[in-house]
């Protein structure tokens, strides 16, 4: 979900996905104008990789011109789900390119990954453990592993796998995601399904 301070969204180089006072072209798009505040909302439901790219929120001005654009970025990752019982650990794999291989890489929980920019990193390479949490960074490789021990039914959540800069204004990549879910007693052996999340 997106707020942009304009009345329409537009996808500049392909279409217009869903326009404000007209019927989305794709019933998974929806627009809700707030006049009062000048801010407009659009949802789009059931992602597909295919919705991925760059949108532009617009106001339609003049002889049917554009003004005011917002562009947004559109990456969808794909989300490992994985089951483990209370007292096990964990060993999180994070692949990644050589281009981050200098970057400080981290794992970070929470549903959104832009509160991982201020809070919510659990392990880093710049401190490699954390309590239950360890981060080890193989360069070599191009792969990072973060165990998690003694796992716990609060350790259930979203990880964002990151790489970064340094200092308070953390910008960071994110290279994966994984929806941990923790249970009392002992289970079959897991296993991964995926998802889509933003």
């Amino acid at each position: 979900r997106r707020k942009c301070p304009v009345s329409l969204l537009k996808d500049i180089y392909k279409d217009i996905p869903v326009e404000s006072g007209s019927p989305a072209k794709d019933r998974r798009f929806s627009l809700t104008d707030d006049r009062t505040t000048h801010i407009f909302t659009v949802t789009i439901t059931d992602l597909r990789t295919e919705d991925q790219g760059k949108y532009w929120c617009g106001v339609r001005t003049g002889l049917g011109t554009y003004d005011k654009y917002t562009e947004i970025n559109l990456e969808i990752k794909p989300v490992s789900v994985v089951s483990r019982v209370t007292g096990e650990h964990l060993n999180i794999t994070c692949h990644y390119n050589s281009d981050l291989k200098n970057k400080i890489k981290l794992i970070c929980k929470g549903s959104d990954p832009s509160l991982c920019e201020t809070s919510g990193i659990k392990a880093s390479s710049e401190t490699n453990s954390n309590g239950r949490f360890s981060l080890r960074d193989d360069e070599s490789a191009g792969v990072f592993t973060v165990t998690i021990t003694d796992l716990t039914l609060e350790d259930s959540g979203i990880y964002w796998c990151g790489a970064g800069e340094t200092g308070q204004k953390r910008k960071n990549k994110w290279i994966s995601v994984t929806d941990l879910n923790i249970n009392n007693g002992k289970m079959q052996p897991f296993d991964i399904i995926f998802k889509i999340i933003i």
